[in-house]
């Protein structure tokens, strides 16, 4: 009975030290500074992508996250916000929702060679309920738009 409570306690150690070994080779990977790994498989950090137009009410963005997941919304005003799991192969970006309803949806996109655009796919794309978007639009880690604009308005006259 002592021999086998040993043999496990060895076997449990052995797994652990496994799986810590595995987790460091992990972390040494290299990375961009957009955070993207140097075997482009999936981001070590977030990375948000923002269309060139306005969305509903401010930035549509695309954001692909660790663990080749994703979030896409189609703006502030929108209800809906897109999640699920991204996969890429060469430099198609295939974004699958598995959130917001039963029919998943999917959305394609082109990512340049120094990872800080995407181009929209049209053709194998779900539509959006807000925004349309042309095929070839642009996505960019470097767009950022002024939406103050569209938020200002006329101070309330007060009457007295």
């Amino acid at each position: 009975m002592k021999r086998k409570s040993i043999f496990i306690a060895l076997l449990g150690g052995a797994m652990l030290l496994s799986a810590c070994q595995a987790n460091a080779v992990d972390h040494e990977r290299e990375t961009t500074p957009t955070g993207f790994s140097s075997e482009d498989s999936y981001v070590s950090e977030p990375v948000t992508f923002v269309w060139e137009e306005v969305g509903f009410g401010g930035d549509f963005v695309v954001t692909l996250e660790p663990f080749n997941t994703f979030q896409m919304y189609e703006g502030p005003l929108s209800s809906t916000i897109y999640r699920g799991y991204f996969d890429v192969d060469g430099d198609i970006i295939t974004l699958r929702d598995s959130a917001t309803s039963a029919e998943h949806k999917e959305f394609l996109f082109r990512i340049n060679d120094d990872k800080t655009e995407l181009t929209f796919i049209a053709d194998g794309s779900d539509e959006l309920p807000f925004c349309k978007i042309e095929d070839g639009a642009l996505f960019s880690t470097e767009i950022h738009h002024d939406i103050s604009e569209y938020w200002e308005s006329e101070p309330a006259q007060v009457s007295r």
